[in-house]
């Protein structure tokens, strides 16, 4: 390590641990924070319920929900 790159880490951190500090969530309310994924949404379609075709979503058959054989309830 060369001399001085630990100035800018906190004094309670050891050398091998790593600072994640900063890669937890934000503020919510942020409207440039990254959108969580509704787990009760279909995967495929994000919960539209259609592709991007137009065609009805073959995996939530259109209710744009989780369906069993995604996982969802």
């Amino acid at each position: 390590m060369k001399p001085g790159a630990g100035a800018a880490r906190s004094v309670a951190m050891n050398e091998h641990e790593i600072d994640d500090r900063d890669l937890g969530p934000g503020d919510p309310a942020d409207p440039a924070a990254p959108e969580r994924i509704d787990g009760a949404l279909c995967p495929e379609c994000l919960g539209v319920g259609a592709n991007p075709a137009g065609e009805t979503c073959p995996v939530c058959d259109g209710t744009g929900r989780a369906t069993g054989r995604t996982g969802g309830a």
